[in-house]
């Protein structure tokens, strides 16, 4: 049988360069979107679903006389190279270094390779539709069911991202017993010697229609298939990352609920991720603030307390029905939560993770699509990266479908709040009003009033001098403003910090009796300042380190003047902090950013706000649990929902 390369001539159609748009939906995430992609087409092909479907990761070195007509393959990138000599410096670049690699007397590959799978059918005609055509010939093609993963074709993109040559080769032995194999690579358009230009795909086959070759294909000496599933072969592969560690990430971040269930397995390089010992990898990860949500979202799992929730029948327009069920959420509550909703369908992946739902209640959250009708609907609103839902993208009715998300999203809010908000009682505060009044126990005897307080009204600005080269800037990422980290400007009055009878006053303003002239780096009691024109030992501080692990706590806020961002919230710690760290973020569905804070100030003559920078504040002497008020002044004209989080600094 005679094997070659074949790239069919375009006849006056599309010229491709070396950019494509489906490569680069994934580009800057490659080994991550390369997983995500494989693993979902896996279980969308399962075989027996009462087994795991099983996915292996292995890295090998192939000596280069064994690539599949090499020498062939380097006339087309040198033809490449004389197409797109001077005219697109991307293509050139990308040609030199193929031509260099396949010169080489190795190279390096990935075998993907499932098993309890059904293998590519449709290879043996190549009949338009089938799973084989699919994945190897159409462009912006999927035939998956309406329970599958999958939707827009363009996921089998991911592993030419990872091939430096964009050269694959399938091999597959499917249900009926057939086995093939096919080569692809997704360059570009050039110009062949009988003066044709190209459409920039080529395949390696055995006749001019580009079919499958009939037999399996032997790259990995050692490897050879004998039940169904399909082999992926990544020729150049030599990723900068340590990839094995990024792969086994991606598949702990995005399928751990799927191996938890016994619907997975994955190995890489020999390491195997299975249900018996996902748990421990999870709890072993680095205590970073994404581990934690993973943490968190794991720890639902496996509770005893989780409280299920399942989504009641819908009706809607065009015969669209939810039967009760298609779709259950799952609740845990208690300190150190996230306050999101993780929103998965049906293969069990992560999309993404639902935030926005409460700013007062401590809990983590499932939701899982299962139902065919209610996963069919939001497959259609999900964009080709498998990480949004936009009803917009939902084309017979994007009004329908924004009708069906908002409702899925009340659904969330209303039973978070239903069973996690604190009951009323027979005697209560109007809304909690009383949290916001002046603190009694903050009058002396005199009647002398102790709040640092933020009113509406800046009567006169108090400005410490200090010497221009001290001065440290930071600038608030959202609008670009200017603030002092060291708080220049000392507010007087009803505005300012004037504590009285205490020590501990910050910077040079009027103290009423008693105190002392200001803290400083040797004595934040009284009046050693640190001199910045002073040797020695000074200039050793370290900057903080704050912990990253959120502290538990409780608030409060409420909007006092929202034209200029002025909010009051109620803090209360579970643990004592000398020093500690008030983080905040503006939240939203689906992103959040950094809120950035311009002043704040305390009610509690013994906790301290030290510093303001970015979207943090710095204060000393937190109580345990007892509740303090702290106004906030921040660059954000709009009413916002907030997340607030402690740390230890």
């Amino acid at each position: 049988m005679n094997k070659f390369w074949h790239f069919p001539a375009s006849k006056g159609g599309m010229i491709n360069s070396i950019n494509n748009a489906g490569l680069e939906t994934f580009r800057g995430n490659a080994l991550d979107s390369l997983t995500r992609e494989i693993c979902q087409n896996s279980l969308d092909a399962v075989k027996d679903s009462s087994q795991p479907v099983v996915v292996e990761f292995n890295r090998f070195v192939a000596e280069m006389n064994r690539f599949p007509e090499r020498e062939q393959l380097k006339q087309v990138f040198l033809q490449c190279r004389e197409t797109w000599r001077g005219r697109n410096k991307k293509s050139e670049d990308f040609i030199a270094n193929a031509l260099q690699i396949i010169d080489q007397k190795q190279i390096n590959m990935l075998r993907i390779s499932d098993f309890n799978t059904k293998g590519l059918e449709g290879a043996k005609e190549g009949e338009l539709g089938s799973p084989w055509s699919s994945l190897v010939k159409e462009a912006g093609s999927s035939n998956k069911g309406e329970s599958s993963g999958g939707s827009f074709g363009i996921g089998k993109s991911a592993p030419f991202l990872n091939s430096n040559l964009r050269t694959l080769f399938y091999s597959s032995l499917d249900m009926t017993g057939y086995s093939s194999h096919i080569g692809v690579a997704n360059i570009m358009s050039f110009l062949k010697e009988n003066g044709q230009t190209t459409l920039g795909n080529g395949y390696f086959t055995y006749d001019e229609n580009s079919l499958a070759i009939p037999e399996l294909i032997s790259l990995d000496p050692s490897f050879n298939r004998a039940e169904t599933g399909t082999d992926i072969y990544v020729t150049a592969f030599d990723p900068v990352e340590e990839w094995e560690q990024e792969i086994i990430k991606s598949v702990l971040y995005n399928f751990f609920i799927t191996i938890h269930n016994q619907k997975l397995v994955v190995k890489i390089n020999g390491f195997e991720i299975n249900d018996q010992n996902i748990q421990s990898l999870i709890f072993d990860l680095e205590d970073n603030e994404e581990n934690q949500h993973l943490k968190n979202y794991f720890q639902l799992l496996i509770s005893e307390k989780v409280l299920k929730v399942p989504y009641p029948e819908k009706k809607y327009k065009y015969g669209v029905n939810f039967a009760e069920g298609e779709a259950n959420l799952y609740l845990i509550n208690g300190d150190d939560l996230n306050r999101r909703v993780l929103m998965t369908r049906k293969t069990g992946m992560r999309i993404f993770e639902q935030k926005g739902i409460s700013g007062s209640i401590l809990f983590t959250g499932l939701l899982m699509i299962t139902g065919s009708n209610m996963n069919n609907i939001f497959k259609q609103m999900e964009n080709p990266a498998h990480n949004e839902w936009s009803p917009d993208r939902y084309e017979k009715d994007p009004k329908l479908a924004k009708k069906i998300y908002a409702d899925l999203r009340k659904f969330i809010r209303d039973s978070v709040k239903e069973y996690f908000q604190e009951k009323i009682t027979d005697s209560m505060d109007a809304v909690g009003l009383s949290d916001f009044l002046p603190n009694k126990s903050l009058l002396d005897s005199t009647g002398i009033n102790k709040t640092e307080s933020l009113n509406a009204k800046i009567k006169h600005f108090v400005t410490k001098e200090v010497k221009e080269e001290t001065k440290k800037k930071k600038k608030a990422k959202s609008k670009g403003i200017d603030i002092t980290e060291d708080l220049e400007q000392q507010l007087e009055g009803e505005y300012g910090i004037t504590p009285t009878g205490d020590e501990g006053g910050n910077g040079t303003g009027s103290h009423s009796g008693g105190g002392n002239d200001g803290a400083g780096t040797s004595d934040p009691g009284g009046m050693n300042e640190l001199d910045p024109n002073t040797t020695g030992d000074a200039d050793k501080q370290r900057e903080r380190k704050p912990s990253s692990k959120p502290i538990a706590m409780s608030h409060k806020y409420v909007s006092i003047d929202k034209n200029n961002g002025k909010y009051r919230f109620i803090i209360s710690s579970n643990k004592a902090l000398p020093n500690g760290r008030l983080a905040f973020k503006v939240i939203g569905e689906q992103s959040d950013f950094d809120l950035p804070i311009v002043n704040a100030a305390t009610d509690d003559g013994n906790v301290i706000v030290d510093k303001c920078t970015a979207n943090s504040i710095y204060l000393q002497s937190i109580p345990a649990k007892k509740s303090f008020v702290v106004d906030v002044e921040i660059d954000y004209s709009d009413y916002c929902v907030m997340e607030v989080e402690l740390y230890e600094d």
